[in-house]
């Protein structure tokens, strides 16, 4: 198992069963996780220089949407990996995912062994 109690895990997503989901497994890794609600929190979360070692970004939320969020994060620190999570996308929405800016996606609903493969794969970079 991975231990990544020196990372910080930023989720950001509207829904709290979804960060309860993600937290619950990353439990295991000792990582530190920390729960913002929509895109513009991500946005100011880390214009406020938090220390931020991953984000994974919902894409559909209020106040303003993951992808709009992950391109003004991206201008801000184009190092903090970004890993878009969504229930769904359709045509045009693959577009936009690149077109974001993010390091990696993943559909939810999110399996551990995906999930820890996916993130140990940014740590790496």
């Amino acid at each position: 198992m991975n231990n990544w109690h020196d990372k910080t895990i930023v989720v950001v997503d509207d829904i709290e069963i979804n960060y309860i989901l993600i937290k619950k497994q990353l439990q295991k890794t000792n990582a530190t996780t920390v729960w913002l609600k929509n895109g513009q929190e991500s946005v100011d979360y880390i214009k406020s220089n938090k220390e931020v070692d991953l984000i994974l970004m919902d894409i559909r939320m209020p106040v303003m949407n993951g992808l709009e969020a992950t391109k003004q994060i991206k201008r801000i620190d184009s190092n903090i990996p970004i890993i878009i999570q969504t229930a769904y996308v359709v045509g045009e929405e693959y577009d936009s995912i690149n077109e974001s800016g993010c390091d990696d996606y993943f559909f939810k609903p999110i399996l551990a062994k995906e999930l820890y493969e996916k993130l140990e794969k940014q740590f790496l970079k």
